[in-house]
């Protein structure tokens, strides 16, 4: 199976992949300048329910990977995305 491009953003696997392209998000580019905070209240309004926390961690680092192409090593661990 192929996959998707965005399982290239650390922290971003199979399942995460699916839940940002559910919603519309497909490549890496289409994260750019968009907010990680809209992103995940998206996905839980697909989801139908509140979806963990950490998901908006993964989601901000997403969108610093998309937008810069040089990254700080610990930006890319998403849990150092915590509020």
């Amino acid at each position: 199976m192929i996959k998707s491009e965005l399982e290239r953003i650390p922290g971003i696997g199979k399942n995460m992949a699916r839940h940002l392209t559910d919603i519309g998000y497909t490549t890496i580019e289409s994260l750019k300048g968009q907010d990680p905070k809209a992103i995940y209240l998206k996905d839980c309004t697909y989801q139908g329910c509140k979806v963990d926390r950490c998901a908006l961690y993964v989601y901000r680092l997403a969108v610093y990977y998309a937008e810069n192409d040089i990254h700080e090593p610990d930006k890319l661990k998403w849990w150092n995305w915590k509020d």
